[in-house]
Order: C-alpha cells, then structure tokens, then sequence
C-alpha cells in the first residue's frame, strides 16, 4: 500500500512546540493539527541532522580535549556505500563523517554491556535495513527508504514509532558512551520537585547551572543533555514522575562529590576505576 509523503513544517511528539521543516511519510503523523505531530521515530530533518552533529563535536572535545576529528573519511564512506550497493541515508552518512572513527563515542566503556556501534566497514544490509548498531545480540537498523529505526523480534523487522529517530536516539546513546570513558563516571538518584514535578527538566536546568548548561537542541520534556565545555563535564538527566536520576562524567571525583552535596546529598554509584569508594 502507498504511503504518501508529505512536505512542510511539522511537530514530534515529546519534542515539545518546536516546529521542524522537511518531508514526511503520511504513516509518521501522529496527529493531524494545523502543525502535524509526527511519532518520535520518523525520519529526521535537515535541522535534525545537524543538531546531532554539532552535538557529537561537543561531545568530542569535551572527552577527548582537543579539536582532533575522528570522523570516517570520504573513502571509507564511499567503500562502504560501494561494498553495500546504496548510498547511505543523510543522518548515517553524517554520523560516521562526524565520529565513525571515535571508539569513545561509538562503545559503550563498560565492556560487559556490549554496546556499540558498528564500524563503517561492519555496517551491512538486510531486508532493506542498514544495520548500524549492536546491543548485545540486539540489532538496531535504520530503514533504507524512510529512514526509521527499525528493530527484529522473531526474525521479522518492524518499526516501533515511539522511539526516537535516529538522531535524537543518537544524542543520548553517544554522550552515555562519552560519559562511560571520562576519567570519573557516575549515577545518582534524585529528590523531590526534580521527581514528581511536570517542570523536572526546567526546574533541573535552573537547579544545575552554572555547573551545567542544557543542550537546548534536544527537546524532550522530561530528559536532558548537560555539559561544561570548557571544565569538560558532562550529564543526562530524566524523570518519568516516579523516579529521576542522572549519569554524570567529570575530570575529578570531587566535582561529583560537590554537584552531590549541592543538591540533596545525592549518593552516587561510581561506574570505573578513577572513581571507586
């Protein structure tokens, strides 16, 4: 059956008023206002695109301290389009041009977690499906044609439209690998407001600078990306009003110890070496 696509401006659920601008398939429409709302798991705008981008260059200075590009050059690119007999979606290609090459942002630093993603050499296709990353024995796809993460369940692929695209999905797995390869990386469950309030992730905004600053390009109501460029921390806060917690990575043990004096006594649990208690 045909599936239309649409051209204009548009909305994505759990993305808040920001209007996107792009083209979309009538199966991603959520729901049917005078903006559309588009499922999370669509495929991603121009504007999109380049967010993720930005961000993962962010996120390379800040866990490695330098301006070094990792990025897959346009020759392992083109040999890997050559070797799987496509061109590579927009936000792929991006993707590894950025850091296909940074094991600090495409593994997971806690090897039992089996977390990675693939090698531009490792990509392959199946079912018109580029298959990118691996989780264990998980894999996650991104669709040839309409560009949506795609996931296997009993030998058969599908799409789960309420999960992120694969750019805003890529923003938070990339910084939970920077945070997991900083020198000290640690999660701490929170208290009170930052729980149960429907405003956690303003009031987390308010509550964590000048220590952090939020990434204002990701939009999700009840999570958030923060960072420090220039003393190199990084964080990912969330609440679902049950419960809210946040990964941090810093250059010292005592910057952990003092966000956690500062907001509650936060007791965190240190996930390498550097900082063991």
């Amino acid at each position: 059956m045909e599936d239309p696509i649409q051209s204009g401006t548009y909305r994505v659920d759990n993305c808040g008023k920001k209007v996107f601008s792009g083209t979309y398939y009538l199966s991603e429409v959520l729901n049917k206002d005078s903006v559309p709302q588009l499922y999370q798991n669509h495929g991603s705008s121009d504007e999109e695109i380049e967010n993720m981008k930005k961000w993962l260059l962010i996120l390379s200075r800040i866990v490695h301290g330098d301006d070094i590009t990792y990025g897959c050059t346009e020759q392992q690119i083109d040999e890997a389009e050559e070797r799987l007999g496509i061109s590579l979606p927009k936000e792929l290609r991006v993707f590894y041009h950025t850091v296909g090459n940074d094991e600090r942002l495409t593994a997971d630093g806690d090897v039992k977690k089996r977390d990675r993603y693939l090698t531009i050499d490792q990509i392959y296709m199946e079912e018109g499906n580029i298959v990118f990353r691996m989780r264990k024995k998980e894999p996650f796809a991104l669709s040839l044609d309409k560009r949506q993460i795609m996931f296997l369940d009993d030998g058969n692929w599908f799409w789960e439209p309420c999960m992120e695209s694969f750019c805003e999905n890529t923003m938070i797995v990339a910084s939970v690998f920077a945070i997991s390869h900083m020198k000290n990386s640690a999660k701490g469950r929170l208290k009170g407001q930052l729980v149960s309030s429907l405003q956690a992730r303003a009031l987390a905004e308010q509550a964590f600078f000048p220590t952090f600053q939020a990434l204002d390009t990701y939009y999700h109501p009840f999570c958030a990306l923060f960072y420090h460029e220039q003393e190199r921390r990084l964080g990912w806060f969330r609440s679902n009003g049950i419960m809210s917690d946040i990964l941090i990575g810093t250059q010292t043990a005592a910057d952990i110890e003092e966000f956690g004096e500062k907001h509650g006594n936060i007791k965190f649990k240190y996930a390498n070496k550097h900082g063991e208690r």
